[in-house]
C-alpha cells in the first residue's frame, strides 16, 4: 500500500519561517515535520510515500532523501512546475499510482495526527466508500471546511469557512483520505483543482459514496506561528503520540551541539535547535529556538520563536516575536 503526502503549499500563514524553509521541513521538537507522517505510516506498514511538492523543490530534493533514508522508506516526489491545489496535487502524482488497485491514503503535509489508519481503512472498506475523509471535532470551526454526515456518517454538505448561521456542526476535514485508485479520472489535468471546494462537492452531486470517520486522538494543524509553537511544545511534552523526546532535560529540549553557558534559566517549555549557542544569564521562557542561532550574554527570551541562523547580541529582550532566519539583532534591543 502506497501513500501520498500532499506537501505543495507555500505555507503563507507560518511566513516569516516558511519564506527560506518549506513548511514539512520545518522542524517540530527538533525533528522534521514530515517525519511525523513518516512515522505514522510507518506503524501501518506503509513504507513507500509519495511526496507532492510545489514550493522550493531544490529544498525537498536535498532533504527528503536523508530523511527518507534514515527512517528506511522510499519517498519519491512528485513535482509540480506550477501551483496545482490539493485536487491538482493528487492528479500531478498519478504516474506513481496508476498500477494500484486497492484504495490509497492521502495525508495533508501540515498535520501532526496520530490518525489510527488500520481502523480509517476498515471502515473506508466496511461501507464500500469511494472516498473515506477523517474528521475532527474543533471547538471553533469558523476557520475550517465543516462536513456534515448523516446517521450513517455518509457525507450530505461541504461548507468551506462557513459564516455564523452556517455552522451547524463541529465536526471539520482532518487532512486524512483514503481513496479508490479511479479517483483519477474524476480529476482534470490541465488546471489547479481544489479537493475541498471542487471535486468533493461535485462527487456527491454524482452520488459517489463518501463517508467520514471521526478521529479522537491527538491532531493539530501546524498551519500558523502560534500553532507552531504549540505543535513544537505538545511534542516535548509527549502528547502527540508520534517520537519520545530525544534530548529532552525536563521541562526543555536540546539538539545536537547546542552550548548553554552557566547562568541559563529556562522558564516554562523551550525548544533550542541543533548547533546553538546560549549566553550566560539568558532566560528563555515559552520559546522555540530554531538551529544555528547565537543569543549572547543576559538576554531574555519569551514567547516567540527565533528563526535558523538568528545572532542576538547582549542584554535583548525579545518577546511575542516571530523572528526571521538570518536576523540581527543589535545590543540592548528592547520592546517598546
Amino acid at each position: 500500500m502506497k501513500a501520498l503526502l500532499l506537501s505543495g503549499g507555500e505555507g503563507t500563514r507560518l511566513r516569516p519561517f516558511t519564506l527560506t524553509t518549506p513548511k514539512p521541513l520545518l522542524p517540530v521538537a527538533n525533528i522534521p515535520l514530515i517525519s511525523y507522517q513518516f512515522e505514522l505510516l510507518k506503524r501501518y506498514g506503509i513504507n513507500e510515500v509519495v511526496v507532492g511538492v510545489g514550493y522550493k523543490t531544490d529544498y525537498f530534493k536535498k532533504t527528503v532523501g536523508k530523511i527518507a533514508k534514515e527512517m528506511d522508506i522510499k519517498a519519491p516526489l512528485s513535482i509540480e512546475n506550477t501551483p496545482l491545489g490539493t485536487g491538482g496535487g493528487l492528479r500531478n502524482a498519478l504516474p506513481f499510482f496508476k498500477k494500484e488497485k486497492e484504495p490509497f491514503i492521502v495525508l495533508n503535509g501540515d498535520v501532526i495526527a496520530d490518525f489510527n489508519l488500520e481502523k480509517i481503512l476498515a471502515f473506508h472498506k466496511e461501507k464500500n466508500a469511494y472516498i473515506t475523509i477523517g474528521l475532527v471535532r474543533v471547538n471553533n470551526p469558523s476557520s475550517y471546511g465543516l462536513v456534515i454526515t448523516d446517521l450513517d456518517m455518509a457525507v450530505r454538505k461541504f461548507i468551506e469557512k462557513p459564516q455564523p448561521q452556517e455552522i451547524v456542526c463541529d465536526t471539520v476535514n482532518a487532512g486524512v483520505y483514503i481513496f479508490s485508485p479511479d479517483i483519477f479520472s474524476e480529476l482534470p489535468s490541465d488546471r489547479p483543482v481544489s479537493l475541498e471546494r471542487e471535486v468533493f462537492p461535485l462527487l456527491l452531486e454524482k452520488g459517489k459514496g463518501i463517508y467520514a470517520y471521526i478521529h479522537y486522538g491527538y491532531w493539530m494543524d501546524v498551519g500558523t506561528v502560534e500553532k507552531y509553537r504549540k505543535a513544537n511544545f505538545d511534542a516535548l511534552e509527549g502528547k502527540t503520540g508520534i517520537f519520545g523526546r530525544k534530548g529532552q532535560r525536563g521541562n526543555f529540549i536540546t539538539g545536537t551541539g547546542s552550548v548553554l553557558k552557566e547562568g541559563v534559566e529556562v522558564k516554562g517549555r523551550a525548544v533550542i535547535g541543533n548547533n546553538c549557542f546560549i549566553g550566560k544569564g539568558c532566560v528563555i521562557e515559552e520559546s522555540i529556538i530554531l538551529d544555528n542561532t547565537i543569543i549572547m550574554d543576559n538576554c531574555i527570551i519569551s514567547s516567540s520563536v527565533i528563526g535558523s541562523d538568528v545572532l542576538i547580541e547582549n542584554n535583548c529582550v525579545i518577546k511575542n516575536i516571530a523572528l526571521a532566519d538570518k536576523s540581527l539583532v543589535h545590543p540592548f534591543t528592547l520592546p517598546v
